[in-house]
């Protein structure tokens, strides 16, 4: 960006698809062993599907050809939720029963420090090129259909 070329930085968070290692193959994949989990509710952020990624990225592409300056973008999957509720919610896509027990970052410990808001505001994104934050909740549908 500081050489002045016409160029985009889309910044993202939560990615998902239904392949790979994401937070919905891994919650699928607990829920073949287990009935009752417990996920972290005090992190808000908005998942993004992995598609709604590379839509983006061929917009972007385009505009930047006929003339956009760029800059740095952010997209991120709404409505924002915390990893509980999300997880909640492929469980209700995949009409796996398991219970999510809510429990705070200090009583998950990891080697990475997560931030407890990783929301971002895409609203540059909408304005320079017309993209919408994506819905992450039909998104986790259309998984579940193509993922059986």
């Amino acid at each position: 960006l500081a050489s002045g070329a016409r160029a985009a930085i889309l910044r993202t968070s939560w990615v998902f698809d239904g392949t790979g290692k994401n937070f919905v193959t891994t919650m699928r994949r607990l829920a073949e062993s287990r009935t009752a989990l417990t996920v972290v509710a005090d992190q808000i952020g908005g998942p993004t599907p992995a598609t709604a990624i590379a839509e983006a990225c061929l917009t972007i592409l385009t505009s930047l050809r006929e003339g956009n300056p760029g800059g740095i973008y952010h997209l991120s999957g709404s409505p924002d939720v915390s990893w509980a509720d999300f997880a909640r919610a492929i469980f209700a896509a995949t009409g796996q029963g398991v219970t999510v027990t809510d429990i705070a970052t200090r009583d998950y410990p990891t080697p990475a420090r997560r931030p407890q808001n990783s929301r971002l505001d895409c609203g540059t994104l909408k304005t320079d090129f017309g993209i919408d934050r994506p819905d992450w909740c039909r998104a986790v549908i259309d998984i579940v259909k193509d993922n059986p």
